[in-house]
């Protein structure tokens, strides 16, 4: 991140301006991808000591490398923990309310001139990935509704297109899994 916007986010209290117009709003941190060694022996762990549940997996010859999804309580949320082989991958998950709140929060980090890495459909969510300014990856999703996604999919989206052709994105999706 080039000095100047790393400058920009120096002070730990917002002010008065920063406070009225507000930030969009987000839910809380849902998830996290945690850089693994052997994302498939840490999963083990996370199954016999914290009781989750593996949601879906990807080999270690994968694209992005080994990653397992895991839940504790899988109907309720898609994911709680992800194990990451690929540094890359590594994040923390913000999630927000509805589609309009993704949109909204999409356009308020571009206002502030962060720069996007990159938006996905996941099938099971829609996001968006950015640096903060230490170079931790930041996603901000939105849940679809979509269940039972058993593949990993992550597909590029185009958040910058009107919020009725992301529902017939989703719409279409649903028919598929």
């Amino acid at each position: 991140m080039s000095e100047t916007l790393k400058g920009k986010f120096t002070q730990t209290k917002p002010t008065d301006e920063e406070t009225a117009r507000g930030a969009p709003h987000f839910m809380g941190v849902r998830h996290v991808g945690l850089l693994a060694k052997d994302p498939a022996s840490l999963a083990i762990f996370y199954r016999k000591v914290m009781g989750m549940k593996t949601v879906r997996e990807t080999p270690p010859d994968s694209p992005n490398g080994a990653i397992v999804f895991l839940a504790r309580d899988p109907e309720k949320e898609d994911h709680d923990i992800v194990l990451v082989s690929n540094a890359t991958s590594a994040h923390t998950a913000f999630r927000v309310a509805s589609l309009g709140d993704l949109l909204a929060f999409y356009r308020w980090i571009k206002e502030q001139r962060v720069p996007i890495k990159y938006c996905l459909n996941h099938a099971v969510e829609l996001s968006f990935y950015f640096d903060d300014p230490e170079g931790h990856v930041i996603e901000i999703y939105w849940v679809t509704g979509l269940h039972h996604v058993h593949d990993f999919y992550a597909e590029p989206i185009d958040l910058d297109v009107p919020e009725e052709q992301l529902r017939r994105e989703v719409d279409r999706l649903a028919a598929y899994f």
